[in-house]
């Protein structure tokens, strides 16, 4: 005598917040290869196992899509640079260099179509970008134990400025070691941190 099959188990439906979740997920999973402005709704759709318009009820443009992205990409960023908190205040700064280049290096084209898009005017990516520099100027305060005060947060704010063009053109073509790189940028925010 054979049993009938067991009956397949039913889908499960997920919540609205689930699947957002899970696009915006399969974004990042894409963003190594891909820009964020390059990123297609179909291809994101058939990972996801839904279809273009059920993508377009969780986000109602593809430009909604692309800043929530954008702003998960800039929340991990800040997340790997933060320090850890068992790390010795003098090695927290090399660390966050050191987590900031190795970023880029992973994600060198992502990372820059985000500075190049903020800087070409694209007004969503200029507020996301905007954002994750101010958080970013946070950490570098915090982590050099400096004063939260207007002009250190200008320098701090140049700096990073001098850091993303230095290291994204090094990403792509190394002029120096990378140990020689992290002393340079060291140095450089060293000298604005201490005006």
């Amino acid at each position: 005598m054979t049993g009938s099959p067991a009956p397949e188990p039913a889908r499960m439906r997920r919540s609205a917040g689930d699947r957002r979740a899970q696009l915006v997920r399969i974004g990042l999973e894409l963003l190594p290869t891909t820009p964020v402005q390059e990123l297609t709704i179909d291809e994101v759709a058939r990972r996801a196992g839904i279809s273009r318009s059920l993508l377009f009820h969780y986000f109602a443009t593809k430009r909604d899509y692309y800043t929530a992205v954008t702003r998960a990409a800039a929340d991990l960023l800040l997340e790997h640079l933060r320090p850890r908190p068992e790390t010795p205040p003098e090695q927290q700064v090399t660390g966050m260099l050191d987590r900031y280049v190795s970023w880029v290096e992973t994600y060198r084209e992502t990372h820059l179509a985000f500075v190049r898009g903020a800087a070409g005017g694209d007004p969503w990516v200029a507020e996301v970008y905007q954002e994750t520099r101010a958080r970013l100027v946070e950490v570098a305060l915090s982590a050099l134990d400096l004063p939260d005060d207007a002009l250190r947060r200008q320098l701090v704010l140049a700096w990073f400025a001098f850091t993303e063009d230095l290291v994204g053109s090094w990403a792509s073509e190394p002029t120096m070691t990378r140990p020689e790189l992290l002393a340079l940028l060291r140095d450089v925010l060293d000298r604005v941190a201490a005006r």
